[in-house]
């Protein structure tokens, strides 16, 4: 490709969404804020549109789609051509210098990490579509690297996907393709999700921490009942605490992320201690303060830092249905000073 198709966090910005879709752009926003990201590279959109044009991947998809008459109606229709177009796409063979560019960076990602490093495989839309494509976990090797950020191409072709473009009465064709991010796996003893406003009522005094233990997956699917903790957005003060009924956790393995039953003696406590709650807040406040924007971000606590170098952010966007708010023109200031207190810089 004649243009940069392939970014560190550390080289995009928000500006960058249309081409590595929003939550590379916000990752690499955040980098560039000093915030507490995990290490990762970002992919473009145009890689997918690249690696199914040269593999002719496109014309067998219409080829195939041309059989449900370009449209895809029900379930069983759903599953059959989402088996087969997914089959398409996952049976070809990258081409070679895009698979040598993603292993390069996978490789000089483990050298900035000091070892072959885990890593997730997420899809990052221009569009935001909140659990529609797929996430690979605790993925190591460049080859599984590349094979994965394959998987995660190929699941615009899902069953959902295909739903959802039936239910806007859209053709297949229109799926679009998306960006992907390969970020290093935080060991994560604790993880889940922080709304900077009640995400029902949208009050925005508050804000709402939830997580478990093990991985955000359990947390962000809606499994089980989280920790729920709420905030005085103001005080940070800590004004209500749920300890929720967990009964699983989501966990990393040689064999990929799996659920593990929670050991009886942690299922009762709370997954954070009430300094990791407030930072997590505090970062919350600083995400709604840059984006302008109510925030629904996802962080993990490292199992093998000390506090308060254990929290990792690992995704914000707005918090659905709420809209932006007027943001005074000290804003930046006000950031960067929120930024210098929180990490003592």
């Amino acid at each position: 490709m004649s243009e940069q198709w392939i970014f560190w966090f550390e080289e995009i910005g928000q500006e960058y969404k249309e081409i590595v879709g929003k939550k590379c752009a916000n990752l690499g926003e955040m980098t560039k804020m000093g915030l507490p990201v995990p290490r990762g590279f970002s992919l473009s959109v145009k890689s997918e549109e690249r690696f199914l044009r040269e593999t002719n991947s496109d014309q067998e998809i219409r080829q195939f789609l041309a059989k449900f008459g370009g449209t895809v109606h029900g379930l069983k229709q759903y599953e059959e051509a989402s088996r087969g177009l997914r089959q398409i796409v996952e049976s070809k063979e990258m081409p070679q210098d895009m698979r040598d560019t993603i292993r390069s960076y996978y490789e000089l990602l483990c050298d900035r990490c000091g070892s072959e490093v885990a890593v997730s495989v997420r899809s990052a839309g221009t569009i935001s579509h909140p659990g529609q494509y797929e996430t690979y976990l605790n993925v190591r090797g460049k080859d599984e690297v590349v094979k994965k950020i394959m998987k995660v191409w190929s699941s615009i072709y899902n069953t959902r996907t295909l739903a959802a473009l039936d239910h806007k009465g859209l053709p297949v064709e229109d799926s679009i393709p998306i960006g992907v991010c390969v970020l290093e796996l935080v060991n994560a003893r604790s993880a889940g999700v922080g709304f900077t406003c009640d995400p029902v009522s949208g009050d925005p005094s508050k804000i709402m921490v939830e997580g478990n233990w093990g991985l955000g997956e359990s947390v962000v699917s809606g499994t089980l009942i989280p920790d729920k903790y709420i905030l005085d957005k103001n005080t940070l003060q800590v004004i209500e605490k749920v300890i929720g009924d967990k009964e699983m956790q989501v966990v990393a393995t040689d064999k990929g992320a799996v659920e593990k039953e929670i050991p009886p003696d942690k299922k009762l406590i709370s997954c954070l201690t009430d300094d990791e709650v407030i930072r997590v807040a505090e970062l919350a406040k600083i995400l709604e303060a840059h984006f302008g924007v109510p925030q629904d971000m996802e962080w993990a606590i490292s199992d093998d830092l000390p506090f308060p170098d254990n929290i990792f952010l690992l995704q914000t966007r707005p918090v659905a249905g709420i809209k932006a708010k007027e943001m005074p023109s000290s804003t930046s200031k006000v950031i960067d000073e929120m930024i210098r207190a929180t990490f003592n810089l």
